[in-house]
């Protein structure tokens, strides 16, 4: 019998969720996050961004409200 636990992968291999937001057509705000994650166009920034900001509490990441 094999006793050895699988080992969770090392942390540097993890993907890395940076989050922020962007605007999309003058008049929308989505949030994107650097795994490929895109939130539904907005046109209430506060609502993208705490979509963003959830996505990022949700996977350990960064978000930044700036709009790019």
């Amino acid at each position: 019998m094999n006793d050895e636990r699988p080992s969770s992968p090392p942390q540097d291999t993890m993907m890395q969720h940076e989050v922020c937001l962007r605007r999309v057509q003058q008049h929308f705000v989505q949030a994107v996050c650097s795994c490929g994650w895109l939130s539904a166009a907005r046109r209430s920034e506060s609502l993208a961004a705490d979509e963003g900001r959830d996505h990022a509490i949700l996977y350990g990441g960064a978000f930044r409200e700036e709009i790019i």
